[in-house]
């Protein structure tokens, strides 16, 4: 571990930001430097920096009582302990940063920062911050402000305490542990080296050597309470064991026969059950069926009317666009309404337009004369008015000056009065006090020895209050005495009564069987907790074997129907390209005869005159001219034909999609089924596999699969019964155990209570005697007080003329002392203020003379500037009166801007009128346009409308014929009607209107879809409820032909229940003789093995104890103090090292037996000498010897390559000095870097590189670097 550098801020004495970089030069070749300055510089506040940096805390501060509160800011206190109090005054926040390499050979920053609230110097301190950031990786390092303590204490190697023993060695501490006592050495050893680990060792041997004892009484008693049985007794229990497994073996024969056909009569109910309930299923689906009908008949409709579509879609398109079109001509007319209108207004605005900017132009042309003549007279009036401004602003600066030299003159004249009034008092007050004079000058002596006297004052209260507590405590503890030993004779009573308690109830406990009755009960949970997980898994097997079966009646019976529906998809195929081929023939058929009775033949037949010739055949008869009925009827037929087939063939398409759907649904059943038996089988294997390991699995393996469950029910509910019995055996025992052993820990309290209570009153008899040599000391201490008191009252007196001043002082003391404070103060002030005020009214008096004559001619200036002023003003206001007549005084740009703004408003609407003539002209050619056009284009959608209406009529005309909705009585073949369809019978529905046309034709395509699917659902529904009914009809009468026999199943019931209870009662009695059998074997196997196990007991107790006697303790006092005497012998092998090179003089030594110190003086021929004999400068060589000797020790383990030293070396004799200096030296050839906080010219003289730390004003210090 090494320090890199010290950072710190508004520490302390240490105003602003103070740094020591260790890295850069001089500090970074000089192995040894000093840290020098007067006292109260702030020398030691930058080790303290370096601790709150790395552990949020100071050796200084840690020493401080923190019960007591110290004032902060107004209203605020913190505890004197508080590290935060370093802040310095009148700063807003400050803070230690420290960079330093770690043990993992990486470096890092430590920085602990403070601030008040609201970073105002006023406001109450907030807590402190850590952080910490690597230098190396240059990230920071994260987490709370512990976790961070601890991470930097992992990093540096050392604690607090180490750190302080073995890097910084503080003010102080060198004699502390020297002349420590007993126990705080111990509680610095173990800090240091981590020696509370044998406190925890000592008490463990204990523990564990109280624990083993325990274990072998435990086992004596086993040993006196084990039973067991005769030769004649055992042979019994044996022959009444063997008659009870054959009648157990037979009724397990009767049971299983009486259980299968009770299974019988419980899986008729289920097949029974299952029929019934598939016939509902089937029935249901069946009225669905029906109750879908005519959904059905809508679908058909649907589809059959889809080829009107298109004719329907074209006709309402048409009457949407004639609807646009005659809007549009509607809003065009009124549009062009609009625009004539508006023509007439525009052309009139027009014409006003053309006047108003003649108008314009001639205004502008005839005031351009009066413009010139303006635009003169402004010029000559800028420049007059720029003179009086020029000319004011001077008079008014004269004006000022005067009035404010007047007012200067008659403040100074007052100045001067009160000056005068002040000097006077002044005067006065030193003459009034000259009497007091000498306590001003001896201000500091009469303070030093009124707080001496203070001191000894509050002593003498002390020893005066101590003596009256001591007097209290000696007859308080006279009292407690007393009291503890009239409790500690009741306690003894007690004892005696609860031992007897404990003799009887030991004795009733060592006649239990206890290690029988748990074997047993081990034995059984070992039982029951397989038989529960052999019922558990047995159910999960079994429920798997029957899934497995139904799954594959389903896949058969799947696999069966989807070979019909391929043979019916086959023949559906085979149907459509045939029905495709007929459809495309009566369509070509059709279109034909539509060519042939075109538009141009009808008109060429209405042009036909009866009389007259036909210009194609001449004939004069024209019985076709109104109607041919013949080529209609023949139209009519092959529109009927195309319908028939092209309805035909929507139908083909409708099943064939239909039984492909049907057939992937079923594919998709069938693989399902397929992969569910799959995982069956494999999980069926698996479960059987596990099942067979079961030991129960070989019982009940004569059982039927149905039987198992309840048979497994049985034998656990007999087990948990037995496991119940046992438990409330060993319950009992242990609670009665528990009470013995609460007897027992009552009986150590009692001990315990009887030695805390003999303690105490040897406690109180060590107090007492404590207290009457305590009260002695204090009388003489008081005695002496007293005379040194009187002592410090005669060397004042002279200073106090007045008799009663000693009594004033000793009633208020603070009172006292503040007055002489103040008067002292008030002499100074006041002295010094009368000098300086003489001094200022000099000075005064001749300035007063001075302002008197500068305002003589101030004035005289001013009064001619006054006279300019007029003459000038008179000028510019004839000017103004001239420009007045012109335009009346407007200025010349506005009136131009004017006129022009005039001319231009005119010629803009001039232009925005023409324009909007022009605009207005435009759009009314462009609206007649569009009116013709669209008056054209709603007379050709009309006739398109007509021909669609009618197209729609024709189409309803020929679907109502085709499907013989409206039948013709005379024609009931196919030879007689040609629209006779075999696949319709005539039908009495009303015929198809245009509105039910457009209601069918709302429906979508995917309505229609989702239609069919539905529909479909509801067929196949219907297909699966008739199998699924057929197979469990099936498996129903199969079932009733395995019947075993004619019992009733409340016949077969009853017998089961006998036979059950019958094998119970055996069963029950065969495994208490069973049991007892063995455990008569198991106690007699015990009984040679327990005997072995006391012995192997015996001998591990034995060497626990003899353990504990060397180290084991309750406290942990034993063990932890052979381990420190061996780290103090340690540490004094360091420290003697260290010795040796200081003085080779003296040798450290443990005094046997203990942890205190003694000195071998060897140029004394060895003799022994305690530490407290040495003189200040030996103390100081020793201790230094001792500090370093920590040092060594806690850095043991790491190496520590910096070394602060804070301690007053004006103690050592110049060669002693040079041998401390040449020591710490010969630390830096170690590998140290050392620094020195020392006020010991001849040692800073040695040192070249320095640390100065300078203070400056206002209670500041400065830190600079400096080679020497």
């Amino acid at each position: 571990m090494k320090i890199e550098a010290i950072r710190m801020k508004n520490l302390a004495s240490l105003d602003g930001i103070t740094e020591i970089d260790f890295s850069r030069e001089p500090l970074s070749s000089a192995g040894i430097f000093a840290i020098t300055g007067p006292t109260g510089s702030g020398k030691s506040t930058i080790l303290d920096a370096l601790c709150l940096a790395l552990y949020d805390e100071t050796p200084r501060y840690k020493l401080a009582d923190n019960k007591v509160d110290v004032l902060d800011v107004q209203g605020s206190t913190i505890k004197q302990g508080d590290v935060r109090g370093i802040l310095r005054d009148g700063c807003s926040n400050g803070f230690a940063e420290v960079d330093f390499e770690g043990m993992d050979g990486h470096c890092y920053r430590a920085r602990w920062s403070v601030r008040r609230a609201r970073n105002k110097a006023d406001g109450n301190l907030q807590s402190s911050e850590m952080s910490l950031k690597s230098i190396t990786t240059q990230q920071d390092i994260p987490g709370r402000k512990t976790e961070l303590l601890a991470e930097i204490a992992r990093l540096v190697g050392l604690t607090f305490e180490q750190f302080t023993r073995s890097v910084l060695l503080a003010q102080g501490d060198f004699t502390a542990f020297l002349k420590a006592g007993k126990d705080e050495k111990a509680s610095l050893l173990e800090k240091l080296t981590g020696t509370h680990i044998y406190s925890e060792i000592s008490r463990k041997v204990y523990d564990h050597s109280k624990e083993q004892q325990a274990i072998l009484g435990d086992l004596n008693r086993q040993r006196e309470g084990i039973p067991t049985l005769t030769h004649e007794e055992l042979g019994e229990l044996q022959e009444k064991r063997a008659a009870l497994a054959t009648l157990i073996e037979k009724n397990e024969i009767v049971k299983g026969e009486l259980e299968k056909e009770v299974n019988w009569h419980a899986q008729w109910k289920k097949w029974k059950k299952s029929v019934e309930t598939a016939a509902a299923d089937l029935s249901e689906a069946a009225t669905t069926k029906t109750e879908a009908e005519p959904r059905e008949q809508l679908l058909q409709q649907i589809i059959r009317v889809q080829p009107a579509k298109e004719i329907v879609h074209s006709l309402l398109h048409l009457r949407e666009q004639i609807a646009t079109r005659k809007s549009a001509i509607h809003d065009v007319s009124s549009k062009l309404t609009t625009q004539n209108e508006e023509k007439k207004t525009v052309n009139m605005a027009f014409g006003e337009a053309v006047v108003a900017l003649e108008g314009a132009t001639r205004k502008e042309e005839e005031a351009q004369p009066l413009l010139n003549r303006a635009k003169a007279l402004d010029v000559q009036l800028s420049e007059k008015a720029a003179q009086v401004q020029r000319a004011g602003d001077e008079f008014t600066a004269i004006s000022e000056k005067v009035t404010g030299q007047k007012e200067q003159l008659s403040l100074s004249k007052k100045n001067l009065a009160d000056l005068e009034k002040e000097i006077d008092g002044l005067s006065r007050w030193k003459n009034d006090n000259e009497s007091r004079r000498p306590i001003a000058e001896q201000e500091s002596l009469i303070l030093s020895k009124l707080a001496d006297a203070e001191e000894i004052l509050k002593n003498l209260h002390d020893y005066t209050a101590q003596m009256e507590e001591t007097d209290k405590k000696s007859l308080q503890l006279g009292h407690e005495k007393q009291t503890l030993e009239e409790k500690r004779g009741m306690l003894l009573l007690s004892q005696q009564q609860k031992q007897g308690e404990f003799r009887e109830l030991h004795t009733t406990l060592s006649a239990v069987p206890i290690q029988e009755l748990e074997n047993e009960k081990t034995s059984l949970d070992s039982r029951i907790e397989e038989m529960v997980a052999a019922e558990g898994h047995w159910k999960i097997l079994y429920r798997t074997i029957v899934d497995k079966d139904e799954i594959n009646l389903s896949l058969s019976n799947n696999k069966k129907e989807l070979e019909e529906n391929r043979v019916l998809l086959f023949e559906a195929e085979n149907q459509l390209p045939r029905k495709l081929a007929e459809k495309e023939t009566a369509l070509k058929a059709l279109e034909k005869a539509k060519l042939l009775m075109a538009e141009s033949v009808g008109q060429l037949r209405k042009q036909l005159k009866s009389g007259e010739p036909c210009p194609v055949c001449g004939s004069p008869e024209h019985p076709y001219v109104e109607e041919d009925p013949l080529a209609n009827r023949l139209l009519s037929e092959l529109e009927s034909t195309y319908q028939e087939y092209e309805t035909a063939y929507a139908e083909q398409l409708t099943l064939l999609s239909r039984l492909r759907q049907i057939g992937e649904g079923l594919e998709k059943t069938i693989s399902q089924l397929e992969t569910t038996l799959t995982g069956k089988s494999a999980s069926l294997k698996e479960l059987e596999a596990k099942w067979s390991e079961f030991h129960v699995s070989g019982q009940c393996g004569d059982y039927p699969p149905a039987d198992r469950t309840a048979w497994l029910h049985d034998q656990l509910q007999q087990h948990k019964i037995r496991q119940q019995q046992l438990a409330e055996q060993i319950q009992s025992y242990r609670k009665q155990k528990e009470q013995l052993e609460s007897f027992h820990s009552d009986l150590a309290a009692l001990d315990k209570e009887l030695t805390d209570y003999a303690n105490r009153i040897k406690d109180h008899e060590r107090r007492l005697q404590s207290l009457q040599e305590q009260r002695q000391n204090n009388s003489t201490a008081q005695r002496k007080a007293a005379q040194n008191l009187e002592d410090v009252q005669s060397v004042l007196t002279v200073y106090f003329p007045a008799e009663e001043w000693f009594e004033q002082w000793q009633q208020n003391p603070d009172t006292f002392v503040r007055q002489i404070r103040e008067f002292a103060h008030n002499w100074k002030a006041n002295t010094t203020r009368l000098e300086e005020q003489n001094h200022r009214q000099k000075m005064m008096v001749e300035k007063i003379k001075g302002g008197e004559s500068q305002l003589k001619e101030q004035e005289e200036e001013s009064r001619k500037k006054g006279e300019y002023l007029t003459e000038i003003q008179s000028q510019h206001k004839e000017l103004t009166d001239q420009r007045g007549m012109i335009f009346n005084g407007t200025p010349v740009i506005e009136v131009e801007n004017n006129l022009k703004e005039t001319s231009r408003v005119a010629k803009q609407v001039w232009d925005d009128r023409k324009k909007k003539v022009d605009t207005v002209l435009s759009e009314i050619t462009r609206l007649e346009a569009q009116h013709e056009q669209l008056e054209k284009d709603v007379t050709t959608l009309s006739l398109q409308e007509t021909t669609a209406d009618d197209q729609i009529e024709n189409w309803i005309i020929h679907y109502n014929r085709h499907y013989n909705i409206v039948p013709d009585t005379s024609l009931t073949t196919q030879d007689d009607n040609p629209y006779y369809d075999p696949l319709h019978s005539p039908q009495q529905d009303p015929a198809l209107t245009r509105a039910q046309l457009l209601s069918l034709l709302k429906f979508t395509q995917e309505w229609m879809e989702k239609e069919r699917r539905e529909l479909q659902d509801i067929d196949t529904a219907v297909m699966k409820a008739k199998s699924i009914l057929g197979e469990r009809t099936k498996a129903l009468e199969k079932h009733i032909e395995e019947r075993p026999s004619e019992k009733t199943e409340e016949e077969l019931t009853v017998s089961q229940e006998d036979v059950r209870e019958l094998l119970r009662k055996s069963s029950q009695e065969f495994n208490e003789i069973d049991f007892t059998i063995k455990q008569d074997i198991l106690n007699k196997q015990r009984i040679g093995s327990l005997l072995k196990e006391i012995e192997k007991q015996a001998e591990i107790a034995e060497n626990w104890a003899k353990l504990n006697e060397i180290i084991g303790s309750a406290d942990g006092k034993k063990f932890r103090q052979i381990a420190q005497e061996y780290t103090l012998d340690v540490l004094l092998g360091y420290a003697n090292v260290h010795l040796e090179i200081l003085s080779k003089r003296y040798l450290l030594q443990r005094i046997p037996n203990s942890l205190g110190l003694q000195v071998v003086d060897q140029d004394m021929g060895d003799e022994v000498r305690t530490v407290y004999s040495l003189s200040g400068g030996e103390s100081f060589l020793v201790s230094l010897a001792l500090a370093l000797g920590l040092a060594s020790l806690s850095s043991s383990r790491m190496k520590v390559e910096s070394l602060f030293i804070d301690e007053g070396f004006g103690s050592l004799d110049p060669t002693t000095l040079n041998i401390a200096m040449d020591a710490l030296e010969r630390l830096h050839n170690q590998g140290r870097k050392v620094g020195v906080i020392s006020h010991v010219q001849e040692m800073t003289e040695r040192i070249p590189v320095q640390i100065r730390v300078s203070k400056q004003q206002s209670g500041k210090s400065k830190v600079e670097v400096v080679a020497v």
